[in-house]
């Protein structure tokens, strides 16, 4: 099911609703129902691929409050997802790569891995120890406010700065120039994970002048 979302407004239980537009009719979903209805979608990609079942173990970042645990759990009950637990995403990790690599794992000698995921928003840090059959996690932090879009937000600036060098024209002061150089910064990034060099190129961004410019990854890093 695909939304368009109009406005937000709080509903008497004082939780946020959305007024949203499917399929021609107009809806008003707190944020529960649409989480379910996202998780009844993750439901049915597994079905399809041919598991079947309703228990699932959900992972949330570690800064999740009990508020925001409770609203997921409201959420897989309204997909019809049996919840066995919710557990923090550095836990899910670590049981992850301790189950996949248990062959690998030494009974006496200590392995210590870290674990860098770094999102569009956040940033997470887990580094634990191993042994066979045996895991302990020795240190987790997490930035709820420093991701990828982070990096996007910089790069526009450089290239913000040289276009007004160029033509006197500031373009990150204008948010349609903004958004625009915000969407080739990020294109330009995905690029550079795969290909050594990427190009950004925006047709009249500003007073119907372009702005191109190439980008390799160690000027990104």
């Amino acid at each position: 099911m695909r939304f368009v979302t109009h406005e937000i407004e709080v509903m008497e239980s004082n939780k946020l609703s959305f007024n949203v537009k499917s399929m021609g009719k107009e809806h008003k979903l707190n944020i529960e129902q649409i989480i379910g209805f996202y998780l009844k979608k993750i439901r049915l990609f597994y079905e399809k691929a041919g598991y079947s079942g309703k228990d699932f173990v959900i992972s949330v970042p570690s800064y999740a409050s009990n508020v925001e645990r409770q609203a997921l759990l409201d959420a897989a009950e309204i997909a019809d997802i049996k919840c066995l637990r919710v557990i923090n995403e550095s836990t899910a990790i670590v049981l992850n790569y301790g189950f996949f690599r248990k062959k690998d794992l030494d009974e006496k000698k200590e392995r210590v891995v870290a674990f860098v995921d770094v999102g569009h928003c956040k940033t997470t840090i887990t580094i634990a120890s191993f042994k066979k059959g045996e895991a302990k996690i020795l240190v987790h932090n997490s930035e709820r406010n420093l991701g990828a879009r982070d990096f996007d937000y910089e790069i526009m600036k450089v290239i913000g700065a040289e276009f007004a060098k160029k033509y006197g024209d500031d373009p990150t002061k204008i948010p349609k120039c903004r958004m625009r150089m915000y969407e080739a910064a990020e294109k330009a990034r995905k690029t550079l994970s795969g290909d050594t060099e990427s190009s950004m190129n925006i047709d009249y961004l500003l007073n119907e002048e372009d702005l191109n410019r190439k980008m390799n990854r160690d000027e990104l890093q």
